[in-house]
């Protein structure tokens, strides 16, 4: 009987059953590739991992599955799989670099060690696209049965470092915790917005150090909704960036309102006003493993 061994993540928290929930298996190279969809459909968290082995080039091939498709990129992925890998480096003070391959292409993470270990994983995201202003803005509101009053005075808009989202900025940490997802308002919008996933975000927080906060919803990829998102943090950024809302580094909070706090470091880095690196980082906790029967 042929198994294959996988490792549980909680991603973007420093303590177990806070943040993202991750699946990584550690060697995928005997897996069938067209179980991956499967066993990510039976395992059923935001995101699973398939990794191979280091290749020529240096850089770690791996695959990311939600339950009902692949992603060319991701966050907590990224974070949680070099947190994985940096199991490995001497723990010394100072700052580690590795490539994962990705679907997208190689994403360069950068991991800060100490003597105690893993302090923080740091995923440099491809630079941003922005794309489509939606001038439907009573039909967003409604669709998280808000009033278009509860809507900020900038775009609602789609931006993407790699994976589209629709960012939607709402007045005050009070809307984010009201909002509901209406589903019925979603099968008359999902087209005219493109089946793209949505993030709400306030520019609050509500803890001390947290500078924002948001929740996101992705129906069309299996997600009702996901307690950290590194994927939609970086084109949020880069949203607060071009509209000279805040600037970072901030701290953005996430799935608070599931029970799954999360805290995602984001930061802009730019060079004659245009932006140069879109930085998204994080902690993770291991709080599993298992095998996988494959044959």
């Amino acid at each position: 009987m042929k198994k294959a061994a996988y490792h549980l993540l909680d991603v973007f928290t420093n303590r177990k059953f806070g943040g993202n929930q991750l699946a990584i298996f550690e060697d995928a190279t005997e897996i069938p590739p067209e179980m991956f969809q499967n066993i990510a459909r039976e395992l059923n968290l935001s995101e699973t991992v398939f990794l191979f082995p280091i290749n020529k080039a240096g850089q770690y091939p791996m695959r990311i599955f939600t339950p009902i498709k692949e992603l060319p990129t991701a966050g907590h992925p990224s974070i949680g799989t070099a947190y994985f890998l940096a199991q490995k480096f001497p723990k010394e003070d100072g700052e580690r670099v590795l490539t994962l391959a990705q679907t997208i292409g190689p994403i360069e993470v950068k991991i800060k060690m100490s003597k105690k270990g893993i302090l923080m994983a740091t995923m440099y995201q491809i630079p941003p696209y922005f794309g489509t202003i939606f001038e439907n803005r009573n039909d967003i509101a409604q669709l998280f049965n808000l009033s278009e009053s509860d809507l900020m005075d900038y775009p609602v808009q789609e931006v993407s470092c790699g994976v589209p989202y629709i960012i939607v900025p709402v007045k005050s940490v009070e809307n984010i915790q009201k909002l509901t997802f209406n589903t019925q308002i979603w099968e008359q919008l999902k087209t005219i917005l493109k089946d793209h996933s949505v993030y709400v975000f306030t520019p609050q927080g509500l803890l001390p150090d947290g500078d924002l906060h948001g929740r996101m919803f992705a129906p069309e990829i299996g997600i009702t909704e996901d307690p950290a998102t590194g994927s939609a943090n970086g084109p949020l950024a880069c949203y607060l960036y071009k509209y000279g809302i805040k600037k970072g580094p901030l701290i953005s909070e996430q799935g608070f309102e599931i029970n799954r706090p999360s805290l995602i470091h984001i930061e802009i880095e730019s060079e004659n006003e245009a932006i140069k690196n879109v930085k998204v980082g994080g902690q993770a906790v291991f709080v599993g493993q298992g095998q996988f029967i494959i044959d």
